[in-house]
């Protein structure tokens, strides 16, 4: 019998590279998020990327993008924590908020709201950063802190990051 080596390599070069963007295409998420550098008074001071790995078989599940902001007057920074993949997992986002905030404060409080379009939820306490989550999409999940920034400037900046496109570097208009 004789082998013809050549037509099952080529063949069989052309299924692994078939398979290889076949499976890019069907991993890729389905929404892609990229931190601008600047936002408003806002710029960026550090940015960091690392990779979320599982323990047992060392593959990748995902990224986290740390990424610090800060604006000179009045003086203030953010922090934003980008949680991409399945490693990551969605945000869980519950229908409602229980209002008794027992031994918390009674200026403390969670709020459910919408940040362009997304689920999301707001956490005030006394003396602690405002901290915004926002679930961007299944696995994709977008965390701002800042003890400086308002609420309402928190949600802007979020909507802000949201409608920027991965080959742009500046909120869409």
């Amino acid at each position: 019998m004789t082998r013809h080596n050549h037509v099952p390599m080529k063949a069989g070069r052309a299924v692994k590279k078939f398979l290889a963007v076949l499976m890019i295409a069907v991993c890729a998420p389905a929404y892609a998020l990229e931190l601008p550098e600047n936002i408003g008074e806002w710029h960026s001071v550090s940015k960091y990327i690392f990779p979320l790995i599982t323990e047992y078989n060392q593959e990748s599940q995902g990224t986290v993008t740390y990424m610090t902001y800060q604006r000179e007057s009045p003086p203030g920074f953010i922090e934003t924590i980008l949680s991409e993949g399945a490693g990551a997992g969605s945000l869980y986002i519950p229908p409602e908020v229980n209002t008794d905030k027992g031994m918390m404060p009674t200026d403390s409080g969670f709020e459910l709201l919408k940040v362009s379009g997304h689920d999301a939820i707001i956490e005030s306490r006394p003396f602690m950063p405002l901290v915004l989550a926002v679930n961007v999409a299944d696995n994709i999940t977008l965390n701002l802190e800042s003890p400086s920034a308002k609420r309402e400037e928190l949600i802007r900046i979020a909507e802000d990051m949201l409608s920027v496109t991965p080959s742009d570097s500046s909120p869409a208009p």
